[in-house]
């Protein structure tokens, strides 16, 4: 009997047995074709949308239509983090007005969820500003809202919330107030022994999961000086709490 070799560690051997010719670093054989990937994907997901525009076919025929969407959305989001783990770009942390990000945002996040999921948004009022970078921060928000609606194939509601707080981990003597950015969904959740592993990298709740994405999004927050932290409950749902470095009130004259 042949052993199947988990779909997990297929994916972390791909940069290790990548055949590439003499000399060639992997990791840039590996740029190239994610980026050859990502100009095959693109017409693919324009003719889509141009036909989910124009409401072709019957209803099942459009329902279709759209969970192709969803997975070309999936399968771009999966070169991009390809592409970061292959090729890590230089982080560029500047002063973010999150308030104004998630309002820009929104209509992009909507788009990828179903009708049957709400989003809502629970922004505090005079948050000072995250000091973070802008197109990373984008990044993980619109993957984890891919990841909750995963976790509700019945619908239910994705909250994201922003507020200060001080991030767990450590006594509150030495933790700097933080801005806790927060997606929280009402789904499935998870057990234990689950949330446990949760984050840890290749390991994932899907079959076709990489289990790269909340490990990847783990050390972004790190680098950043921030942290990320889980909560879940099962049948009840989970949140993904963001912990973001604020700009020091002394010089919030950004703000």
């Amino acid at each position: 009997m042949i052993e199947r070799q988990p779909r997990t560690s297929r994916y972390r051997s791909v940069v290790e047995n990548i055949a590439a010719p003499s000399g060639t670093d992997p990791r840039v054989l590996l740029a190239s074709i994610v980026h050859d990937f990502n100009n095959f994907l693109t017409p693919i997901v324009t003719i889509l949308e141009d036909l989910q525009s124009q409401k072709v076919g019957t209803s099942r025929q459009c329902s279709r239509i759209d969970t192709a969407i969803f997975c070309a959305f999936r399968a771009k989001m999966l070169a991009r983090q390809l592409l970061d783990f292959a090729t890590p770009q230089k982080l560029r942390p500047a002063a973010v007005d999150i308030s104004q990000l998630l309002e820009s945002l929104g209509p992009v996040l909507n788009s990828v969820l179903p009708t049957d999921i709400i989003l809502q948004f629970d922004v505090a009022d005079h948050l000072p500003r995250a000091v973070i970078d802008r197109q990373h921060m984008e990044r993980a928000l619109l993957n984890l809202v891919l990841n909750a609606r995963d976790a509700m194939p019945d619908g239910g509601e994705v909250v994201i919330a922003a507020a200060i707080g001080r991030q767990p981990g450590s006594s509150s003597e030495l933790r700097e107030p933080m801005i806790r950015l927060s997606v929280a969904d009402t789904g499935s959740g998870m057990s234990p022994a689950t949330l446990r592993s949760a984050g840890m990298p290749y390991f994932s709740t899907r079959s076709d999961g990489t289990g790269l994405g909340l490990a990847m999004l783990s050390q972004l927050m790190k680098s950043q000086g921030g942290g990320l932290s889980i909560t879940s409950t099962p049948c009840q749902g989970t949140a993904i709490d963001l912990w973001l470095p604020a700009m020091p009130p002394s010089i919030s004259g950004l703000r």
